[in-house]
């Protein structure tokens, strides 16, 4: 079944209980290249590996991270996993932006989507920690809509503790909303979300991805849940007057 809130992927909210619609695919993580701050060019990634990802129903986080799961409906995707070895893990998918991704309450495009991760901190140079990256982009036009890049132990995120697992730490769950230009109208918008071991290997990172719609998806929801416009909330103040006067009516009867 499709989730009812993404309008431009399929199966947005992983409600078919795999991966269709989805690109997923693996590599070896040979470390960060560059210096920080870390962008999706400084990407590593070689041949190799296995998808270890999944579509999860039900919790709890394979290293006790106080997550919810599932986000919201009755599935969440999360790419890769506790195992190690230096794989990185990913999922993508590029369809049309449509007037079906506008945002009745203020008339814009919008991709909206949460995501969660959890990494295993080994103590080496930034460039060789476990990391996440995902990235919104116009394929048409080649341009960086939203970027997130974030390696273990990384100063200033927010990054918290997993309880009782030393050296582990999560991203609580984080509310994207990405504005898409009226100009991109038409175009092929792609979400990518990468999760990868550390480079020497032994430290594992994964990631939750779910809640894709143009409107906003509520965790524990099954649907979109449209912002009321200012008409919509006259309207219910109309209607809770009507029925106090009946009642009031009734009461005098």
């Amino acid at each position: 079944m499709a989730f009812p809130a993404a309008a431009i992927f399929q199966n947005g909210g992983f409600e078919s209980g795999n991966f269709s619609g989805w690109t997923t695919g693996s590599g070896v993580n040979n470390g960060l290249t560059g210096s920080q701050p870390f962008t999706g060019s400084s990407l590593n990634i070689g041949a190799g590996g296995a998808f270890r990802g999944a579509v999860v129903t039900a919790g709890p986080d394979l290293k006790g991270a106080p997550l919810a799961l599932p986000y919201a409906g009755t599935a969440t995707a999360r790419v890769n996993n506790t195992a190690t070895g230096g794989i990185a893990n990913f999922i993508s998918q590029a369809d049309t932006i449509t007037n079906a991704d506008r945002d009745s309450s203020d008339n814009k495009l919008h991709v909206r989507f949460s995501y969660a991760v959890v990494l295993n901190d080994g103590g080496h140079a930034p460039n060789g920690q476990p990391f996440f990256y995902l990235r919104v982009r116009n394929v048409t036009k080649n341009t960086t809509l939203y970027e997130d890049f974030s390696f273990a132990a990384q100063t200033g995120t927010q990054f918290q503790p997993v309880p009782s697992q030393s050296g582990w730490s999560y991203l609580p769950w984080k509310a994207a909303d990405v504005i898409v230009p009226d100009a991109d109208l038409g175009d092929s918008i792609e979400v990518y979300l990468l999760a990868s071991d550390c480079e020497p290997s032994a430290h594992a990172g994964y990631a939750y991805l779910d809640g894709f719609g143009s409107s906003v998806v509520t965790p524990g929801a099954t649907a979109a849940t449209p912002v009321p416009t200012t008409n919509e909330y006259t309207l219910g103040a109309l209607g809770l007057l009507l029925l106090g006067g009946a009642w009031w009516s009734r009461r005098r009867a």
